[in-house]
């Protein structure tokens, strides 16, 4: 059957799209099943696709039978890149008499694995598997000289899966941080096309993904946002019960890499991040407290002065004599560096916690 080369790199960028494609090959070779998968062990990725085998074995062979794989240190010993069928091995004594052929390859009628370990690099194993059941015959040469024309192309796909996952995720941790301490992204093409939103947002903000974010008060705040340079603060009207919130919006522009285009159209050109200041801000008070060596004491005295906004009456809300809550105060400018109470609030909000408190 006829098999073009772009059906591969059509997958290498939409994953879904392997099932048909290793059918495809195993079809072009003759084999009645098959699977390609690949895996990184460092940060636990990976994918696995297969066709033609029966769910039920497949689960027997993780139950039971993967244990008892004879075949697996030799198809692993395969060179990189070089595509080997099993016939021959297959014949040995040493796996006839196995219980892993008597039980679970002979009754499915397994006769030749034409096999070929893609990748073999530290961090990233990548294999493909084409199996052939009787009353079908071995691989010939021709087999193998077919598939291994195919050989460089599903390397460079599983590659280019491999930097898909890398930059998904890159993009989630930085998504993930930057939502932490009450900001969030939006992703915006060159146009001001909404392409992503951090998943808070959307309820918030009444956003659809693909509208054009120009139009009304946000919109025309993340324009001003955009061509200003500059923070743009708005008061906006929230989807869940029409409350008014306050937004700061701060826009930067993305380094973007045409190459990107080819797997999901046009990418992000523009990243906003909006960040409610309408919401009270978490802070570390236990890691401002070990850093300056403040005093149980002196970190309720911290605590309680920047949560009321009010160093009055401290004594009164912590059971103290006011001239003991103001020594201590005292002391934590001390420690802390600071001369007043302006200044100490200034230092102590930079310690904003990264989840929410």
């Amino acid at each position: 059957m006829s098999f073009r080369i772009e059906e591969i790199y059509d997958a290498a960028f939409d994953r879904t799209r392997f099932p048909a494609l290793i059918e495809r090959i195993g079809k072009a070779v003759g084999a009645q099943a098959g699977f390609i998968g690949w895996s990184d062990p460092d940060r636990q990725v990976g994918f696995q696709f297969q066709f033609g085998n029966d769910p039920v074995w497949l689960d027997r062979y993780v139950r039971t039978y993967a244990a008892s794989d004879v075949l697996l240190p030799h198809l692993h010993a395969i060179p990189e890149g070089v595509c080997r069928p099993a016939w021959d091995l297959l014949q040995t004594p040493q796996v006839r008499d196995s219980s892993f052929y008597r039980e679970y390859l002979a009754p499915q009628g397994i006769i030749d694995n034409l096999a070929v370990n893609l990748i073999k690099r530290p961090g990233i194993i990548a294999s493909l598997a084409l199996l052939r059941h009787a009353p079908a015959e071995r691989y010939t040469e021709a087999d193998c000289t077919r598939l291994a024309a195919l050989v460089p192309h599903l390397r460079r796909a599983i590659y280019i899966q491999s930097h898909l996952v890398r930059a998904q995720e890159h993009a989630a941790a930085d998504r993930a941080f930057a939502g932490s301490t009450g900001s969030s992204i939006l992703l915006l093409s060159a146009e001001q096309v909404l392409l992503e939103a951090s998943p808070v947002l959307v309820p918030l903000l009444r956003l659809r993904i693909g509208e054009l974010l120009v139009d009304g008060v946000l919109g025309g705040a993340v324009s001003r946002a955009i061509t200003q340079g500059e923070p743009v603060a708005v008061e906006v009207r929230t989807g869940e019960d029409n409350a008014a919130a306050c937004v700061l919006l701060e826009a930067r522009r993305l380094d973007i890499e045409r190459f990107g285009d080819l797997a999901e159209g046009p990418a992000a050109a523009f990243a906003v991040h909006v960040t409610r200041v309408d919401l009270p801000r978490a802070i570390a008070f236990d890691a401002i407290g070990n850093l300056y060596g403040l005093t149980a004491t002196e970190l309720r005295v911290l605590t309680d002065a920047v949560d009321t906004g009010d160093i009055t009456a401290i004594g009164d809300r912590q059971g103290m004599a006011r001239a003991t809550a103001r020594s201590h105060l005292h002391h934590i400018y001390e420690k802390t560096g600071t001369r007043s109470f302006a200044g100490l609030s200034s230092l102590v909000h930079r310690f904003g916690r990264i989840l929410p408190g």
